[in-house]
């Protein structure tokens, strides 16, 4: 009886090892959100309220793998809800500073909100998400994506471009 209860110990601490290894692996995956501060600017906000208006979710071929559309209009009306209850939250302030954090929160509560839908349909909520990251001029992480190699970021910046911008500087058309 002896031996079991020592070898059900061992058992349970390696297994709690394995685990806490894999756990600390897990969150290493999320990088650190920046601690940026930027100036939400007339222009800034010109080119959210564009972002706002855009009808949101439909079919393109931006690369890296285009987007087929939204997988029905249910989807599509949840998902442009999200995006643009950020953009609504960041356009409510008043021009002046604004925190990172404060923006980071706002996407991790609306990537909430699709955690439900289609992979297709998260993945451009998010690549919405980023976009409205770098009109504000953002350059560090959001903390709320982990990318892999097939989606670079460019030299000095903490998320990989949003679908369709060409550089940091050079966004898509927002109709």
């Amino acid at each position: 009886m002896r031996f079991l209860l020592i070898a059900a110990s061992v058992l349970a601490a390696v297994v709690i090892a394995f685990l806490g290894l894999r756990l600390w692996q897990f969150s290493r995956l999320w990088p650190r959100v920046s601690t940026e501060v930027v100036q939400l600017t007339p222009e800034k906000r010109a080119m959210l309220q564009r972002l706002r208006a855009e009808i949101k979710f439909l079919p393109n071929d931006y690369p890296p793998l285009g987007y087929t559309g939204a997988a029905t209009p249910e989807n599509q009306a949840r998902a442009t809800a999200a995006v643009n209850g950020v953009i609504d939250a960041v356009l409510a302030q008043s021009d002046g500073l604004i925190h990172a954090k404060a923006v980071s929160d706002l996407i991790g509560g609306a990537m909430k909100a699709v955690n439900s839908l289609e992979t297709e349909d998260r993945d451009r909520a998010g690549g919405y998400m980023v976009e409205v990251w770098y009109l504000l001029g953002f350059k560090g992480a959001t903390g709320r994506f982990a990318y892999g190699s097939a989606y670079p970021k460019p030299q000095g910046y903490g998320e990989p471009l949003p679908p369709g911008w060409a550089a940091p500087d050079k966004p898509r058309p927002i109709d």
